[in-house]
């Protein structure tokens, strides 16, 4: 037995629409012999090339299907902000953990602040944790950031700590970064064979925003002194 799979497939299918083509072709010529000869070729030519175009692309798939990935809808139904909010921070995956800081604060009060709220980068939670007595751990959460079904996470710079005396500082980057994204659209011919349904406006960017967080966790016995500028939270 011939096997016709594989690249084989698409050579016979193109043959035999071809042929169909030719046969419709006499059909037209001899029951409608007053259409004009370019307007008998016209529209069966038209219609087996894009029937060929439909079939071909089906086996080759030479374009890339920009929907949501396998991580984008995982990372959809994941909120850290819930999690910390409510104390769940170990089933947070460490792969989220952007950036870590550990310092050691000994006297006095710890003051907190960081820029007014409706700038910073990211939300602030407080963790009072026993047995941490003097040390002051900061981590900072980041879920990715899509555009067009790219990650774009790696060209964002996480935010700023410092303690000095006893002020922890946060802080946005000290650069502002400008970032130019090119993407490329499909042709419409590419849309009439596949099921991919037109939804809002095509010529837009589809955007998927991440989660940015900053935890600190500080002793249970610290005393904090929070800026009331700074939006800042408990974990409950």
């Amino acid at each position: 037995m011939i096997n016709i799979s594989g690249v084989y497939a698409p050579l016979l299918i193109l043959f035999v629409l071809i042929g169909g083509a030719l046969l419709l072709i006499r059909f037209i010529s001899k029951h409608f012999p007053a259409m004009r000869r370019k307007e008998r070729w016209l529209l069966p030519i038209y219609g087996a090339v894009l029937v060929a175009c439909g079939i071909i692309l089906a086996f080759l798939e030479p374009f890339e299907e920009r929907t949501a990935s396998g991580e984008e809808e995982r990372l959809s139904s994941l909120s850290l902000y819930s999690y910390i909010e409510f104390g769940n921070i170990k089933k947070i995956d460490s792969e989220y953990i952007r950036k870590e800081w550990d310092f050691t604060h000994t006297d006095g009060d710890l003051r907190i602040s960081s820029e007014p709220s409706h700038e910073f980068m990211a939300s602030i939670f407080v963790e009072k944790v026993p047995g941490l007595e003097n040390k002051v751990e900061v981590t900072y959460y980041e879920t990715p950031l899509y555009v067009d079904g790219e990650d774009m996470s790696n060209y964002i710079r996480p935010p700023e700590a410092t303690l000095s005396k006893d002020l922890l500082k946060l802080s946005n980057p000290v650069e502002h970064q400008y970032v130019e994204l090119y993407t490329f659209r499909e042709p419409f011919p590419y849309n009439q064979f596949i099921e991919r349904k037109l939804v809002g406006n095509q010529n837009e960017s589809s955007v998927f925003h991440g989660e940015n967080i900053i935890l600190i966790r500080v002793g249970e016995e610290k005393t904090l002194d929070l800026d009331p500028d700074s939006y800042i939270e408990y974990v409950n």
